[in-house]
């Protein structure tokens, strides 16, 4: 039974090592798809913020604001985000931080600007 064991927790050590790790890699931010124009990205945020709502009225998380602590909203907004096929959106949608990216609360003018700069930042690294 130990060996058994031992061979079972071998097998699952080795698959988690050699399996590729979670979709990280498709969350990495495309600073170039996001754009300079501020009321192009307040159309982003008001398309972003309807998904989480959406997300928020799917997985019946009415009671808080914040739902960076709530596995079904914030990976089914993810998902949303991902499968849009807008380029533009998923880079607002991963630019912004954890905090704001699943506050229905968050200041929507600070978030702009906030990835205006970290967008001029990043393309002017590159």
């Amino acid at each position: 039974m130990k060996t058994l064991i031992g061979i079972f927790l071998a097998m699952v050590v080795s698959v988690s090592v050699l399996a590729p790790g979670p979709a990280f890699a498709q969350d990495e931010v495309d600073w170039a798809a996001l754009p300079t124009d501020k009321a192009e990205l307040d159309a982003l945020d008001t398309k972003q913020l309807r998904m989480l709502r959406a997300s928020v009225r799917y997985c019946e998380d009415f009671g808080r604001e914040n739902h960076r602590n709530t596995a079904c909203v914030f990976l089914d907004l993810d998902r949303s985000v991902r499968q849009s096929g807008d380029a533009a959106l998923k880079a607002y949608h991963f630019g912004m931080s954890r905090m704001d990216r699943y506050s229905e609360a968050r200041n929507r003018g600070a978030v702009v600007n906030r990835l205006l700069l970290m967008r001029d930042k990043a393309l002017a690294a590159d």
